[in-house]
């Protein structure tokens, strides 16, 4: 019984095939880390160019007594900031459009109705910050004059409520403080600045009032509105005409920082700040300690754990895809595909023969032990020499094959070669000569190996 030896595919096929597998995984990453950035990337309104986040941040650094929420008892004794990102005071559910959303963002970013405004500012005193920019600023994270809401789209309270200067790009203006009679030290840095409508500056008393490089009045920056918008006010109301004075953006212009410190810090006095970041809620954010009996008055809903998959905690999820894309990628080329749990076809052959070599020898055949060793040897040496790709023959074809490749390369080694397998072939005859001549024939096929570049070895693995 003789096996013959495997041909094995070629590795194209195969080599392609992993590379296609690699490209896959790799692809795969890239586009889920693309996606967690661009997800993980989007801020909210608060955290972007436009937002207030940064302004509370600034007054808790330098002193200022601000507060997350207030409520009723609170309200009366503190400031409210209220940044107002819907132009008209429309409110939701009403459409403010100019057809341009898709390209430079809504025109309200965040709704707030006018009867939503006036119990805000019933509750308390309170700064209200005019619009200015549309939402594509919180996409793109920059500013642009083409992101300016329109004068036109603007309503406050049947008034234009604002002008814009000349000026285009960030420009410095003197801050003359009308109560006080004298000009500030810091200049006010602003991006196509905005001051009051002349229509809105009769009804309020101007405040701080823009300069130019001249001294000229250009325009009023902060008025007092009290009692000037609607009727029924009862608490102080102040307006101030461009939010890039105390927005993070431009917060980090000039000496606005400065600037917005002092200017908080004059009408606010020994009064708590608020700066309102979420409209939506009602104008009081917390209810009285009185009726909570200790319990923690915000609602816990599954919502909460978004904040785990925002910035900055998006970085960190894509570097753990990242990396255990990476891993997998790495593992698929460096160990192949996983191995399923199958016999190697190699293993059965070598306990087919395991168990063909002990049937023989409880037999006592000793001939065809030898035969079959014999065989195994010469289809090993002849795969070795004359390839894996030769086509299947017969033990005595393989021989004569090897004698002539011998007799070509090595005559002198050829012929002991031809001469062993023709001994250890003969018809049977004494056992001990049968195994002397098991002997030379092994002779020849160790030096074969030797002189042919392969270390000798046990037969069975000179077939693997």
């Amino acid at each position: 019984m003789s096996v013959g030896a495997t041909v094995q595919p070629a590795a194209g096929g195969t080599g392609k095939a992993e590379n296609a597998k690699g490209m896959a995984i790799l692809a795969a990453v890239v586009l889920v880390v693309v996606l967690l950035a661009v997800l993980g990337g989007r801020r909210p309104l608060e955290d972007s160019a436009i937002g207030f986040a940064g302004l509370e941040h600034w007054l808790k650094v330098k002193g200022l007594a601000t507060v997350p929420a207030i409520d009723e008892a609170s309200a009366a004794g503190t400031i409210r900031i209220l940044p107002i990102y819907d132009p008209k005071l429309a409110g939701e559910g009403v459409r403010q459009e100019d057809g341009t959303e898709d390209e430079r963002g809504a025109l309200a970013p965040r709704p707030l109705s006018r009867a939503a405004f006036v119990e805000r500012a019933n509750a308390g005193p309170m700064l209200a910050v005019l619009p200015k920019w549309r939402g594509g600023v919180v996409s793109r994270g920059a500013v642009h004059p083409e992101l300016l809401v329109p004068l036109w789209a603007m309503d406050f309270f049947g008034e234009r409520p604002v002008a814009r200067l000349s000026q285009r790009g960030l420009a410095s203006f003197g801050v003359y403080d009308a109560d006080y009679d004298r000009l500030l030290e810091q200049a006010a840095t602003l991006y196509s600045a905005q001051v009051l409508s002349p229509s809105l500056d009769e009804k309020c008393r101007p405040i701080l009032v823009l300069r130019d490089e001249s001294g000229g009045e250009v325009g009023t920056l902060l008025a007092d509105c009290t009692s000037a918008l609607f009727d029924g006010a009862q608490n102080a109301l102040f307006v101030l005409s461009d939010p890039d004075l105390l927005d993070n953006a431009g917060l980090a212009a000039g000496d606005n920082a400065a600037l917005a410190l002092s200017v908080i810090e004059g009408f606010a006095g020994n009064a708590k700040v608020f700066v309102e970041t979420d409209s939506t809620s009602g104008p009081t954010m917390a209810p009285a300690q009185s009726e909570l009996g200790g319990e923690d008055p915000r609602e816990r809903t599954i919502g909460d754990l978004d904040r785990f998959f925002a910035y900055p905690f998006s970085l960190f999820w894509i570097g753990v895809v990242l990396v255990t894309g990476l891993a997998l990628w790495r593992g698929s080329r460096r160990f192949g595909r996983p191995q399923e749990d199958v016999e190697p076809a190699e293993a059965s052959k070598r306990r087919t023969i395991d168990a063909s070599r002990r049937i023989l020898l409880l037999a006592k055949a000793d001939d065809a032990l030898v035969e079959r060793h014999v065989v195994d040897r010469v289809e090993a040496l002849a795969s070795a020499l004359l390839g894996t790709g030769r086509r299947a023959r017969g033990a005595g074809e393989d021989a004569a094959a090897i004698g002539r490749f011998l007799s070509r390369r090595a005559p002198e080694l050829g012929e002991k070669f031809n001469a062993a397998y023709a001994a250890v072939t003969a018809s049977p005859h004494g056992g001990s000569s049968r195994f002397e001549a098991l002997a030379a024939f092994e002779s020849v096929i160790q030096e074969t190996w030797h002189d042919f570049g392969r270390a000798a070895g046990p037969a069975r693995q000179d077939r693997r």
